[in-house]
């Protein structure tokens, strides 16, 4: 009787033996299986390597904003070509200023007055006159300033190479019978210049109408006009 209770335990202990053997080979396998899964689930994130592609396009949104202010330093360029293609200033040296005393034959002189003509020829290229001539003059007294005359404006033109601008001084003539004052010549700055010429021209003011005679200068007339 005892020897078939220990045969018994034996193989009870066997088939504990076999079972908890299959329960091993059950675990590893399971462990085997979550270690690929997890080997499987890293993959996609090798696969976020390919995000520094951003960065190639940003890099090339970078080149556009450089050309686009290439772009715009050429606009600023064509303007400031645009821009120095004006004519410049009548100056002295390119003019022959002279002097020329029409006494009260001058057109349009009203009694008791006369007019020296003034006139500017163009020797250079195209330029831009506007506005008054200084003039002073060159008398047995000294030296006289002329004012300008208030009733008129000088309009802006273009005097072309060759062509003649005038003004004029009209002045009081000396009809007293004295000797008066005597004048030598005109010192005469073109508009908008610094230098001045002195153009021989000779006229008698009368001495008691000095400060109360009319003495002035027109602005410079555009040929033709």
């Amino acid at each position: 009787m005892t020897a078939k209770l220990n045969k018994a335990v034996r193989r009870t202990a066997a088939v504990l033996a076999v079972v908890a053997l299959g329960a091993g080979a059950t675990a590893c396998g399971s462990s085997d299986d979550s270690s690929s899964t997890a080997a499987s689930s890293s993959t996609p994130t090798s696969s976020s390597s390919s995000l520094p592609s951003s960065g190639s396009s940003s890099d090339a949104s970078g080149g556009s904003s450089n050309s686009s202010g290439g772009s715009s330093s050429g606009n600023g360029a064509s303007g400031s070509n645009a821009s120095s293609s004006s004519s410049s200033t009548c100056r002295t040296a390119n003019l022959r200023i002279t002097a020329k005393n029409q006494g009260q034959n001058a057109p349009g002189a009203a009694p008791g007055l006369g007019a020296v003509l003034i006139t500017f020829t163009n020797n250079g290229a195209d330029c831009r006159m506007a506005g008054f001539p200084g003039v002073d003059l060159k008398t047995n007294y000294g030296t006289e300033s002329v004012e300008r005359d208030k009733q008129e404006v000088g309009i802006p033109f273009t005097l072309r190479a060759g062509k003649t601008a005038t003004a004029n001084v009209v002045y009081t003539i000396n009809n007293t019978g004295g000797s008066g004052v005597e004048v030598t010549g005109l010192v005469i700055t073109p508009p908008n210049e610094t230098h001045s010429v002195t153009a021989p021209v000779t006229f008698s003011e009368p001495v008691s109408d000095k400060n109360t005679g009319r003495l002035e200068v027109t602005p410079v007339f555009k040929p033709g006009s």
